[in-house]
């Protein structure tokens, strides 16, 4: 092993959404500002998981990861699904059938989003929190004008 190699072992991602690194060679910790990227950007980080990113890795260093972070690629879409169905569930409750309410500004199109976002899930990833069904439940209340007076649990 040349003094020029680095492996970095992910510690964990701090308050700002980026990846920090140990070296397993010095010690040192160092934060990927390109936040998971393809291509880590890593700076020192006065050797403080919660310290501020100061100087880039020396460019003339051959890094390799023992783990590497990656964030969760359907991150993004269980929050919107989420969204969709807390809109839901006040636009059937306090927004008073106020489609001004809805992410999608109309119910139809507020479903359709919301099946589209579940269909995009393979059957391991599908939220435990909603299932399909909850959704034709939602379609049933909000575009097929079958609302109860007493909601049922969605």
């Amino acid at each position: 092993m040349t003094n020029n190699i680095r492996t970095m072992e992910l510690l964990g991602v701090d308050d700002w959404d980026r990846p920090v690194y140990k070296c397993l060679e010095n010690g040192i910790l160092w934060k990927d500002l390109n936040l998971g990227g393809e291509n880590p950007e890593l700076y020192s980080c006065q050797n403080s998981f919660d310290g501020e990113p100061e100087s880039p890795i020396k460019s003339d260093l051959e890094i390799h990861f023992k783990t590497k972070y990656s964030e969760d690629k359907n991150k993004f879409n269980y929050m919107m699904l989420s969204r969709l169905q807390t809109d839901c569930k006040y636009y059937l409750g306090n927004g008073n059938l106020n489609k001004e309410n809805l992410w999608a500004g109309d119910e139809q199109r507020q479903i359709d989003e919301m099946k589209k976002l579940y269909n995009i899930f393979s059957e391991d990833e599908k939220p435990e929190w909603l299932t399909y069904e909850q959704i034709l439940d939602y379609e049933k209340l909000m575009v097929n004008g079958k609302r109860k007076t007493i909601l049922p649990k969605l």
